[in-house]
């Protein structure tokens, strides 16, 4: 019988998890699932439905030993043939290509990367707990400039794979560099646990989906960031992680 690969023994405790999950009510887990699209039925590795009290949220898990553009294709159709608020996620190793993390975070899936097992223990920092704060005066002027009144205005993507503009258009950095610049120093002291509030000195903007609203302005990033060992699956972390994007995406 062949052993699970890493991405697989994820899945699976990312599936175990789900039942200590209490912020949220579960309507279905299913391991090794055939879910019921609008067209066909599908099999996942995991599949998760849950509410909020307010919302109902479908989740399908897929593990795989390496994402590329045709595997993200393939499960892609998958997520937008299941009726409802889905939310697809992939269990892989990194993935470096600019385009796969790009399609990935325009079309609401969630790449969880997992390095293969070093030889000895590696630490590495990892970011959970996000919140994107605008300044919310800042936006109300500009919805009532652009005579939006109540209607929503959303960010492009998925906040950790997201550019950071100045005042003028110009990308100064990401978000994600954000998030490595404190689990840098996190490294190099080894101190525990953290809760970051990161502030801009100057005026910085994400992009939206609205025409007339282009740039939302930021007012700070929060975050979580403790260093956790890579040799190990920590499912729980995962699964609380993989809610916190599922939560932030919709409710944007």
């Amino acid at each position: 019988m062949t052993s699970p690969s890493i991405y697989q023994q994820a899945v699976r405790e990312i599936y175990e998890a789900i039942a200590d999950v209490d912020t949220v009510k579960t309507l279905q887990e299913k391991y090794h699932a055939v879910i019921e699209g609008r067209t066909t039925t599908h099999e996942a590795d995991v599949y998760w439905e849950f509410t909020d009290g307010d919302i109902t949220y479908k989740t399908v898990i897929q593990a795989t030993e390496r994402t590329t553009l045709e595997e993200l294709s393939k499960f892609l159709r998958i997520v937008r043939d299941v009726p409802g608020q889905v939310m697809g996620i992939i269990v892989t190793s990194p993935v470096y290509q600019k385009d796969i993390k790009e399609m990935a975070a325009t079309a609401g899936i969630l790449l969880c990367e997992l390095a293969a097992p070093a030889a000895g223990e590696v630490w590495e920092p990892v970011v959970s707990n996000i919140r994107v704060n605008v300044d919310k005066a800042w936006v109300k002027e500009a919805k009532e400039k652009a005579g939006l009144g109540n209607e929503p205005v959303a960010v492009s993507a998925d906040p950790r794979y997201s550019f950071i503009y100045d005042e003028n258009g110009n990308c100064v950095t990401t978000v994600q560099r954000i998030f490595d610049q404190y689990g840098k120093q996190l490294q190099a002291t080894a101190g525990g646990p953290q809760t970051i509030v990161h502030t801009f000195n100057d005026s910085a903007f994400l992009q939206t989906n609205h025409e007339l609203v282009p740039f939302i302005k930021l007012d700070n990033i929060t975050f979580d960031v403790e260093l956790a060992n890579m040799n190990q699956i920590h499912g729980k972390e995962m699964l609380a992680d993989i809610l916190d994007s599922i939560l932030h995406y919709f409710r944007r």
